[in-house]
């Protein structure tokens, strides 16, 4: 009976490990291929993993949007990271939005200073590494141009009508 008991455990913990290793492969392959070619233009996407703070400072409290990061892992014990650039989400506090929080006397931010409002209004911050479940269409700067001035290998992309729900 002991016996019975160990393989099972051992079935159901390689089950567990199998499911965990692949839960988000297809965010990772989606990333990778945004940013390789152009088959994705115009095309909805959804990606599962967190939002993260953009690389860059802001010269105006005035912007309507902010070019958010949205990394994702090919699973959760993975260190290796993706990282989805120039998510445009509006600067708000409705749903779908994004809120820069920098006290006057503060000079460098954190992902403390970052909150994130889902499609349901909830207000998330950064610094909590909140997973979400993230759909958005995908733009390519490259295409906007005439065919014949294109670069082939620019694929500096924007993902815009951006929508997110807490996974």
């Amino acid at each position: 009976m002991k016996t019975k008991h160990l393989i099972s455990a051992l079935l159901l913990v390689s089950s567990g490990l199998t499911l965990l290793a692949s839960c988000n492969g297809g965010s990772v392959d989606t990333v990778k291929a945004i940013e390789s070619n152009y088959d994705n233009q115009n095309k909805t996407i959804e990606l599962t993993g967190e939002f993260d703070a953009p690389s860059f400072t802001f010269s105006s409290g005035k912007s309507k949007t902010m070019a958010m990061n949205f990394v994702v892992k090919s699973h959760a014990f993975s260190s290796e990271k993706f990282t989805a650039f120039s998510v445009i989400l509006p600067v708000g506090t409705e749903k779908n939005n994004v809120l820069f929080d920098l006290p006057a006397d503060q000079k460098n931010y954190t992902l403390k200073n970052f909150y994130v409002f889902d499609n349901n209004g909830e207000k998330n911050n950064l610094d909590s590494h909140t997973t979400f479940k993230m759909t958005g269409t995908v733009h390519y700067s490259e295409l906007e141009k005439p065919e014949n001035e294109r670069e082939k290998d620019n694929f500096s992309y924007t993902i815009t009508d951006v929508s997110f729900v807490k996974d």
